[in-house]
């Protein structure tokens, strides 16, 4: 079944798909245009009726509907017609076959680059949703890693996000398999004990020396309509933060390292020394330098908010330069939560930032 996490979207995304579901079929005969999603009885569901049993997965959707889509047929018990009142037992699997509603295009070029019976270790592309949310459910990182035979998600494959990356950055992400393994990464993230660092193409010639930090407490800002924007803490004259409660003040801390310095652009190496939301964006672009493509750092609100609404991709506005924010997950370190032992990985530059790289340094030798 899914995790916490993903159990929270699970229900509002499925809740409008299963109300189109078609006539069952076997995980063989699903197509394209469906997917079947399996449920399987836990020891502690054994003795739940089906349709309760399906109320508490899909808690936005009434029960008087659930029944009616058992007994439609669009709800099968072990790939049988039942009824709403069957008792369940351990290790039935309960089939939902729906469609798959509009979702915008992603990227599903992942790699996976470790993976044993507690963790997996992901190299993730620039354009793909790690969780359920908003307009995306099939088209995300963990429902993916769910599907078998095609088309079919399982929800009793769990996966634990201890950390996250946005949909548009790409690069290193570890994920557990089991409450064991989230519990220890989870207290290393918490600690500090991990080494996680980024790389960023930012707008501007940084003046800064090769490696310096940046320690300035974030807050939601205040005069953006956008829930999810962050912002450094305006003060007073007295030392007193402006416009938003101390309570809601963040200490963050990242460190800069200055990797390469390119004609209107610069390389940097970023350390995040806390784990606030956005923090790498919002710092950098307070330093004057947003990260190249950062829609919602690096332009207005309304481009932003019209970019979430696009059914396709939008043209770059002009001083984006990039469809996507040119940030990259690059290294990431920890210990085993189950074994102890040390793990490193590093996932260089993704092609379409090479690339753009690459580009900057023809135009610039073009240019001199």
């Amino acid at each position: 079944m899914f995790s916490v996490v993903c159990l929270k979207y699970s229900c509002s995304s499925l809740g409008g798909i299963v109300q189109k579901a078609l006539p069952m079929a076997r995980a063989h005969e699903t197509t394209a245009a469906s997917y079947l999603v399996t449920w399987t009885v836990e020891p502690g569901e054994a003795g739940m009726r089906l349709d309760l049993f399906l109320k508490e997965k899909y808690r936005r959707l009434s029960r008087e509907y659930l029944q009616k889509s058992i007994k439609d047929g669009a709800v099968k018990l072990n790939e049988r017609i039942s009824k709403p009142g069957q008792v369940l037992r351990v290790s039935d699997r309960i089939h939902v076959l729906s469609t798959k509603g509009p979702e915008p295009e992603v990227d599903f070029s992942y790699k996976i680059l470790y993976e044993d019976e507690a963790i997996l270790v992901v190299d993730k592309p620039g354009n793909l949703p790690v969780h359920p949310t908003g307009r995306y459910f099939f088209h995300t990182l963990l429902t993916q890693l769910r599907v078998e035979n095609g088309n079919e998600v399982d929800q009793k494959k769990e996966f634990y996000l201890v950390h996250r990356i946005d949909r548009e950055t790409s690069g290193l992400l570890v994920i557990a398999k089991t409450k064991e393994a989230a519990a220890g990464l989870v207290t290393q993230f918490e600690k500090r004990e991990t080494e996680k660092t980024y790389l960023a193409i930012v707008k501007g010639e940084l003046a800064q020396r090769e490696d310096f930090e940046v320690d300035i407490p974030l807050a939601r800002d205040p005069h953006s309509e956008i829930k999810l924007k962050m912002g450094v803490v305006e003060m007073g004259a007295e030392g007193e933060p402006l416009y938003v409660p101390k309570s809601q003040i963040l200490p963050a801390r990242t460190g800069f390292s200055v990797v390469e310095r390119l004609r209107g652009h610069t390389i940097l190496l970023c350390k995040p020394h806390s784990g606030r939301q956005h923090q790498i964006r919002v710092h950098l672009h307070h330093l004057g330098h947003p990260i190249a493509g950062d829609k919602l750092y690096g332009t207005d609100d309304q481009f932003f908010l019209r970019s979430l609404q696009a059914p396709a991709p939008m043209e770059v506005m002009p001083g984006l330069t990039l469809s996507r924010h040119a940030l990259h997950a690059h290294r990431l370190g920890f210990r085993h939560p189950i074994s102890g032992k040390r793990l490193d990985f590093q996932s260089e530059l993704p092609p379409e930032l090479e690339s753009f790289v690459q580009e900057i340094k023809a135009r610039s030798h073009e240019k001199t």
